[in-house]
C-alpha cells in the first residue's frame, strides 16, 4: 500500500439517469489505505479530472459532471483510460 501510488485502468463511461460516472475496478482501501473519503486527481484519456470517489456497498465510482463531459467531448459508452491518484492534503 502506497498512499501516493497512481492507479491506471481502462473503463467505460456509464450513465444511469442523469448520473454519469466511471466505475473504479479496484479497492481504494487496499491501494491507498483506509480513508474517510477518497479525494482523487488524475486524468481520463489524458484530460485532467478531479473529484471524490463515491461508494455503493463495496463498489466505488467517480462521478463526472455533464459540463466536464461536454467541454472534453466525452460520451457515455466510451472506453477510456483513467489514471487516478489519491490527493494528499497537508494538515
Amino acid at each position: 500500500m502506497n498512499e501516493t501510488q497512481p492507479k491506471q485502468f481502462e473503463t467505460i463511461i456509464q450513465q444511469e439517469g442523469d448520473f454519469i460516472f466511471i466505475a473504479i475496478p479496484f479497492s481504494p482501501r487496499e491501494v491507498w489505505g483506509a480513508q474517510p473519503r477518497y479525494a482523487v486527481t488524475g486524468t481520463i484519456n489524458d484530460i485532467p479530472v478531479r473529484g471524490t470517489l463515491g461508494a455503493l456497498r463495496q463498489d466505488y465510482f467517480l462521478r463526472l459532471a455533464k459540463s466536464w463531459m461536454r467541454e472534453n467531448k466525452m460520451e457515455t459508452g466510451a472506453k477510456v483510460t483513467a489514471q487516478l491518484t489519491l490527493e494528499i492534503h497537508a494538515v
